[in-house]
């Protein structure tokens, strides 16, 4: 097994957690992104998106973050991943993707990543949707974060990584975090993981 990934990329660190909670012994290739590696043909026929991550499985390829956690946890029949729940953390998993992630990715995006690579000065109108975005959003996951411990019923699951992975850069994107206590809570809690922990990036 091969898993293609970059460690600064939200989208791999839920990946990248899952490895290390189920203690998989894979391939990690480094996609060297600031000089341009996803964009190289011998990648592009890896993941014709030019995107990390991607995972290689003998004759199965998956270029979907989603998509590579549940092949893994179906392959290792884990509890993250569990017939009884597996509705509801697909509900999440499709509302991270599909709302939660763009909001704190054009935050990121705008705040951190535009001037860092040198596209320019944040766009304040962006940033503004963004932020409200971001609350219409986290306020969905924070109620439902008041209610039990972990996203689905009161453990540890799929969901759990994937809508974390996409507040790592919470903090240096000025998202509004201590506007939703529940969630600060939670995060707190996934970090006495240690699978979880050391998947964090170095940033700054």
């Amino acid at each position: 097994m091969k898993y293609y990934y970059h460690p600064g990329s939200p989208n791999c660190r839920k990946v990248s957690a899952f490895i290390h909670l189920a203690d998989l012994d894979v391939e990690w290739s480094l996609v060297d992104l600031p000089k341009g590696a996803h964009m190289a043909p011998e990648y592009a026929a890896v993941n014709p998106n030019c995107m990390v991550p991607a995972f290689v499985d003998g004759d199965l390829t998956l270029w979907e973050s989603n998509a590579i956690m549940i092949h893994l946890a179906e392959k290792t029949e884990s509890p993250l991943w569990s017939d009884d729940t597996r509705l509801e953390i697909l509900q999440w998993l499709f509302w991270e993707q599909s709302h939660f992630m763009y909001a704190t990715g054009t935050a990121f995006f705008q705040v951190v990543l535009k001037p860092m690579i040198g596209l320019g000065e944040p766009d304040p109108v962006r940033v503004e949707e963004a932020i409200k975005k971001f609350r219409r959003y986290a306020r969905v996951l924070d109620d439902r974060l008041s209610q039990a411990d972990f996203v689905v019923e009161d453990r540890l699951t799929l969901a759990d990584l994937a809508l974390a992975s996409q507040l790592t850069f919470a903090g240096p994107s000025g998202l509004p975090m201590e506007e939703f206590p529940n969630i600060m809570r939670w995060l707190a809690r996934l970090d006495k993981i240690e699978a979880w922990k050391k998947t964090e990036p170095s940033f700054g």
